[in-house]
């Protein structure tokens, strides 16, 4: 049994799902000096990589994620072959994943560098097989994908695109926005990979079960079969201290969640790859690290249902700043798996934005936007803006529903000047405000 210490890049409220949405690499121990082993090995701390692997001293334990490579040794810009621990240029490791029909390359969401990657994994291969590469995403659920043929065809507005992200992923798009870009200017088929919202939430709360009889019979097949897959589950379950430690139920609907999670994906991979429009294509899956980390989550699920030739690398960073980190003690077994074919060491970084806020919590009122709630300090609070208030319209803009303010607000920069038109008792009140930067993500 190994204790290792992590840090991933996650909020709290989604603290028993951080693995699962994507904490992909490993990072260095804030209360370790700069030096210090990484948390997801076992060995003691590293020498510069060589281009070819040494022997270990016989006394170390060969930590399952690389049998040859300690993975502090991989610094940024160094890329390896984890099986042998042997350094790779960026193009021979294009000619490894050549053959390779499926090619998956993990992430931490909100790090700009592992997305770099996946963009240039993404550019090297489009431009080896022009026109017989798809992606694949995490990020979009299925009911999404009519929409997304629509925006690759021209015919979705960015508002509705923006709509959509949300609705689907939430977070910041612009981590995101070269990789769309280039998908959307070359015109690659993009596939929504993950299970419906309204799956994930009955699941979430009270396993598979609570699905109904119709919405079981739609559920791809899922194999709980594989021991470590839900040994490591059960030692994030149980690394977040006491709701982690409570009986079965909790760790129920945890698991069946993941499982539903990874075999919607993998069912969505082998679904397109056998399609007419995809059976001449390869596929590059970009998901959260734990969706593809050790090749137990969607790999074996997806070559159970397409055996062809696949391929794993996840970028690797070791310098999160402090403030980003999120602590957790966990205790993984030892499984004898890789935790990828590929490392690449990369930096941190995150996405430059000029955010501002309103300062309001919103909900949808017959057809416009009512305030909840005014923030302390905030351009609402500042522009006289109160609980209650309908929202009529925004800089000229008629605001319908709560998408139109976000939406609207997020097309502004700090010190913009809006006039924003309010119903209060039934008397319209017309306001003006300054727009603030945000620190929020």
């Amino acid at each position: 049994m190994r204790t290792f210490r992590h840090f991933y890049l996650f909020s709290l409220t989604a603290v028993f799902l951080f693995l699962a949405l994507g904490c992909a690499g490993p990072t260095r121990s804030q209360e370790q000096p700069k030096d210090a082993s990484n948390p997801h090995s076992t060995r003691p701390a590293p020498t510069p990589v060589a281009d070819a692997p040494t022997t270990p001293p016989a006394e170390e334990s060969l930590a399952a994620e690389s049998p040859y490579i300690h993975l502090d040794e991989i610094e940024e810009g160094k890329i390896v072959h984890v099986p042998t621990g042997v350094a790779v240029s960026k193009e021979r490791l294009i000619d490894f994943l050549t053959p390779a029909r499926i090619i998956y390359v993990g992430e931490v969401h909100d790090n700009l560098e592992d997305h770099r990657v996946q963009l240039e994994i993404l550019k090297a291969l489009n431009e080896k097989f022009p026109g017989k590469v798809a992606v694949g995403m995490e990020m979009f659920r299925r009911p999404a994908q009519p929409q997304l043929d629509r925006w690759l065809e021209g015919n979705l507005s960015d508002k509705d695109f923006r709509k959509l992200w949300i609705e689907n992923w939430g977070m910041e798009m612009g981590y995101y926005q070269e990789l769309l870009n280039f998908i959307k200017e070359n015109k690659i088929p993009l596939v929504a990979l993950n299970a419906p919202q309204e799956w994930e939430a009955k699941v979430g709360m009270k396993g598979i079960d609570a699905l109904s009889s119709e919405e079981q019979k739609a559920l791809p097949e899922i194999d709980r079969s594989d021991r470590y897959h839900r040994q490591a589950l059960q030692a994030i379950f149980k690394g977040h201290g006491p709701m982690g430690r409570q009986d079965g139920g909790g760790f129920s609907s945890f698991y069946d969640t993941m499982l539903l999670w990874d075999e919607t994906m993998a069912e969505s991979i082998a679904r397109y790859l056998t399609s007419p429009e995809g059976a001449d294509k390869k596929m590059v899956v970009f998901a959260g690290g734990f969706h593809v980390g050790y090749g137990f989550g969607i790999p074996r699920r997806a070559f159970r249902r397409l055996p062809e030739p696949y391929q794993i690398v996840i970028p690797n960073t070791q310098e999160v700043p402090e403030a980003k980190r999120f602590q957790v003690e966990l205790k993984l077994p030892d499984f004898p798996l890789h935790l990828a074919d590929f490392i690449w060491g990369v930096g941190y970084k995150e996405v430059e934005t000029k955010k501002v806020r309103l300062g309001v919590m919103i909900e949808p009122f017959q057809s416009g936007v009512r305030i909840t709630d005014v923030s302390p300090n905030s351009t609402a609070e500042a522009a006289g803006i109160q609980q209650g208030d309908i929202v009529v319209s925004f800089d000229g803009e008629e605001m319908r529903e709560p998408f139109d303010l976000t939406y609207a607000v997020g097309q502004k920069s700090p010190g913009d000047r809006v006039k924003m038109k309010l119903l209060r008792d039934g008397k319209v009140i017309e306001t003006e405000a300054e727009m603030k930067s945000s620190r929020h993500p």
